[in-house]
């Protein structure tokens, strides 16, 4: 058998990519790159995979507005169309030179092929754009299919035409229609008006009831303007649609992008730095405080709603934000639960590594971790279809399309002129307008709480691009570092004391004085300062946990720059000549102290009374509770006691930093690329198979 001539059309998609030359073919194995997973025998083969259902979904859900929207226009055709035919549903005003690069696109990605005279769709686009291409409705024949002869006979008759055919070549015949058309009143035009801007569908009570005509949308549906699918839902026949829409039979279709309207943001960088500093020492908060009072994991998994408003006040902000932080902190490797009946949320052994780091390198693994996080930490506190609470760590938060949805956004703001912020609204039209199919009902709020999520973590800084964020972005993880470090204030060494109790520092904190003053205080705002407050009870944390008062004042003295207030150095004395009189140790537990007349209030007190305590000398008491729960009566009674070791000597125990190994993770889903050199070397296997 011949083969057809050089000139003559192709007949088939194969025909026509074994004419394509090797680098055209290598472009689209690049544009769709789940063509080449593994790579084909031949191009028969290729042929077959570009008109399987998932990988055509695939490719639709990467194709902008314009391009989408001429590939409905070639799926009205019910069979072939042409070039001209296409550039007239593009409507008046539509310029052909974009028409017809709409329409190479479409031919690049092999979902249609043929020359200008007949322009074929790949079988499997017409399942994937389904029964309403372009928002417009079926055919009035097909909308009327399932009619049964007694019910298209009325509307025959109202029409005055024979059967189902003659209402088919009536709708057929544009002038007709536009007769029956101008029948319709102003009420009746808005409803077609509303269906005709798409989806076609809308909901009727009682659709297929006949009878009087009382309403707009009855007289529509005894004229066939609108046809009855159910007795619940009516339907726009296509002729219909595209007779309203006039000189716009695809609708309002954008052939160029929408313009992405930004604004100057003076002071971007410092603002996106001092968000950096903020969440890096949020997260260590937060994992320090699980690292001494582990939360548990709810039997579903998770985080319950309880713990996580912990979270929030333990870190001075809101629900969503601490959401947004553990589920990082958990990307990052930083959290896990531990392998055991009743597992808690602890740190991991990797924290320790990341606590090692300077603060530019602990914000590079944080950012690198929520970049490529595969769940939607907005979704947190949301209800499932169950109409059950979303949990943080649970596993209705997975969504392995999030990392791609969240780079899409950031590539966006690449595209914008450093120390500029675009508008969250305009970059979600953009994004929209780029690829319409993409991202399913949450299209709309993903590039918003993206958006939300960046500025918290110090990506962005009043809504702009941070400039270590976009070297950050391409690749380059010590360059970006560098450029947060010189952002960042060198770690202070000094406090400023106040006299209401409070401690305040202004910036961040060296390690060791960090680490002094959260034993010794507890943190009451976080934000461009820290501010601690100083109590009874952290006075004694930080007694027991083998600092002297002498040290606590010498502490404060050396550190602060402000005059410490007498009303601190009384509290750490008073609390520190208190510390230790009252000393238990083992017997099951046993109490003493010089002060016989302490024992005596602490044995005659109602709430030491479970306790059975019990005076074998006049500064011995004996229990048969345990020692930590005799040290947490004591404590809740405000006394001030000290567990002591066999010997006699004062038992120092400082809290046990708890970590977890991080277990296996399963590896994480990710968009496929396909490198031009694998391109190029699977079209060379392409065209020696064939």
């Amino acid at each position: 058998m011949a083969s057809p001539g050089a000139d003559a059309p192709p007949r088939t998609l194969a025909e026509e990519l074994r004419a394509w030359p090797d680098d055209r073919l290598a472009r689209l194995l690049q544009a769709r790159p789940d063509l080449a997973t593994p790579v084909p025998p031949d191009l028969g083969v290729l042929t077959a995979r570009a008109g399987v259902r998932l990988s055509v979904l695939r490719s639709l859900e990467h194709l902008e507005a314009f391009p989408l929207a001429l590939l409905d226009g070639l799926v009205l055709a019910e069979t072939t169309t042409s070039y001209d035919e296409l550039l007239a549903l593009a409507g008046t005003g539509a310029d052909p030179g974009q028409v017809r690069a709409g329409l190479q696109r479409l031919r690049d990605l092999a979902l249609v092929w043929g020359d200008d005279d007949a322009v074929h769709v790949v079988g499997a686009v017409r399942e994937v754009v389904g029964p309403h291409p372009a928002g417009l409705g079926r055919p009035v024949t097909a909308c009327l299919a399932r009619h049964s002869d007694r019910q298209v006979k009325p509307l025959a008759e109202t029409l005055g035409v024979e059967g189902l055919a003659g209402i088919g070549a009536l709708f057929a015949d544009r002038q007709r229609l536009q007769q029956l058309l101008d029948k319709a009143g102003d009420e009746e035009r808005k409803v077609l008006a509303a269906l005709a801007a798409g989806p076609p569908l809308g909901q009727v009570r009682d659709a297929l009831r006949s009878g009087a005509i009382d309403s707009p949308v009855r007289w529509l549906i005894a004229h066939g303007l609108l046809v009855a699918i159910d007795n619940a839902t009516v339907e726009l026949p296509r002729e219909v649609g595209l007779l309203v829409r006039g000189d716009r039979p695809l609708g309002a279709v954008q052939a160029d992008p929408p313009e992405l309207t930004t604004h100057q943001r003076p002071g971007l960088e410092q603002s996106a730095a001092l968000a950096a500093a903020d969440v890096v020492a949020k997260t260590e908060a937060l994992l320090e405080q699980w690292a001494a009072e582990p939360p548990s994991v709810l039997r579903a998994g998770g985080l319950g709603v309880r713990e996580l408003r912990k979270t929030a006040q333990l870190l001075d902000t809101t629900e969503q934000v601490a959401a947004l932080i553990v589920e990082v902190a958990a990307g990052a490797g930083l959290l896990d639960q531990t392998a055991s009946v009743d597992p808690d949320w602890v740190p991991t052994t990797a924290y320790d590594t990341w606590l090692s780091q300077p603060p530019e390198l602990r914000w590079t693994a944080l950012a690198r971790a929520w970049l490529a996080l595969p769940r939607l930490p907005r979704l947190v506190g949301e209800r499932d279809e169950r109409d059950k609470v979303v949990a943080a760590l649970g596993p209705d938060v997975e969504r392995p399309s999030a990392p791609g949805e969240r780079r899409r956004v950031l590539d966006l703001l690449l595209e914008t002129r450093s120390g500029n912020a675009p508008e969250p609204s305009s970059v979600a039209e953009v994004l929209a307008w780029r690829a319409p199919r993409r991202g399913g009902r949450l299209r709309d709020q993903v590039p918003v709480w993206t958006l939300e999520e960046a500025e918290t973590l110090g990506v962005t800084g009043r809504g702009g691009l941070a400039p270590y964020a976009r070297l950050l972005l391409t690749g380059g993880d010590r360059e970006a570092g560098r450029a947060l470090d010189a952002l960042l204030p060198d770690p202070l060494d000094h406090v400023l004391v106040q006299p209401d109790l409070t401690v305040v520092a202004p910036g961040p904190l060296e390690r060791d004085l960090a680490l002094e003053m959260a034993l010794v205080a507890d943190v009451e705002s976080t934000g461009g300062a820290t501010v601690y407050r100083v109590s009874e009870t952290s006075v004694r944390r930080a007694l027991d946990a083998g600092r002297a008062a002498a040290d606590l004042q010498d502490l404060f003295r050396t550190r602060s720059r402000t005059p410490v207030p007498q009303s601190l150095t009384y509290l750490i004395d008073d609390v520190g000549r208190r510390h230790g009189r009252l000393r238990v140790g083992t017997a099951t537990s046993y109490l003493r102290c010089d002060d016989e007349a302490l024992l005596t209030e602490v044995l005659a007190h109602k709430r030491t009374v479970p306790l059975r305590l019990r005076r074998l000398a006049p500064t011995v008491l004996t229990s048969n509770a345990p020692v930590n729960q005799v040290l947490e009566v004591l404590r809740s009674l405000g006394y001030a006691p000290a567990a002591e070791a066999p010997d006699g000597a004062l038992l120092i125990a400082p809290a046990e930093a708890r970590r977890t190994p991080l277990r296996p993770r399963p590896p994480r889903h990710t968009e496929p690329a396909l490198p031009p050199e694998q391109a190029a070397l699977a079209v060379t296997a392409l065209r020696a198979g064939d």
